[in-house]
């Protein structure tokens, strides 16, 4: 991870246009002064039973302290990939190793509102999430959410401004869901991930994707 002289992480500029870089790196510190365009990943964890593993943001974290979230990922640094950036967050948020084969590239989009090219993930998990390592700076905890759960939040919070009680706590359950609408990232998710599946692309062990059902339609 390349750093300048003052150990700050370097990031690279991208072309607002077309997502390629142009060969200048600056800090997160300059990026953001300056909006410069940058690349970012976003992976979304999905078990056997369609839910998404999602999580808290840190309390101290700066934006969105304490709002969930529904997929892990960060800024690409230096010359890294997105596939090596991906690997490498994963790791480090929740202590989980994944290999090129069992992340999924889905897609490549750009998001206006924090000037970014991201790359978009899909990873099967049935493991048990209590044996997650958390990564304490930018975690709060970790949760497998129905999409009907998230849906129902979701609704919530554009109906009423009341605080939700969540787990003891007296706070509404704010969210980031999806990254162009969670409703169209997951159903692109799940058809991505069965085509895949379906094509060969996955190991035998995946066949319990077939399991799935889709979201009840009234809660869409």
């Amino acid at each position: 991870m390349p750093h300048n002289n003052l150990g700050e992480e370097l990031l690279q500029i991208v072309d607002e246009k077309t997502g390629d870089l142009i060969g200048k790196q600056v800090t997160r510190r300059e990026l953001i002064e300056n909006k410069y365009w940058c690349r970012t990943t976003n992976i979304f964890i999905i078990n056997s039973k369609g839910e998404i593993l999602c999580h808290q943001r840190s309390k101290n974290k700066e934006r969105y302290p304490l709002w969930w979230m529904t997929h892990f990922g960060g800024h690409v640094s230096g010359e890294e990939t997105y596939d090596e950036n991906a690997i490498k967050e994963i790791e480090e948020e929740l202590g989980l190793n994944l290999n090129k084969q069992e992340l999924l590239p889905w897609r490549k989009s750009k998001i206006e509102e924090s000037h970014c090219w991201a790359m978009d993930y899909a990873a099967i998990y049935d493991e048990d999430i209590s044996n997650l390592k958390l990564q304490e700076s930018e975690i709060e905890q970790v949760k497998w959410f129905s999409p009907e759960e998230i849906f129902s939040d979701l609704k919530k919070s554009e109906e009423e401004n009341e605080a939700v009680d969540v787990e003891g706590l007296n706070l509404k359950r704010n969210w980031k869901a999806g990254i162009h609408g969670f409703e169209i990232d997951y159903n692109c998710i799940r058809a991505v991930l069965t085509s895949s599946m379906h094509m060969g692309l996955f190991h035998d062990d995946f066949h319990h994707m077939k399991k799935w059902t889709p979201p009840k339609q009234e809660i869409w």
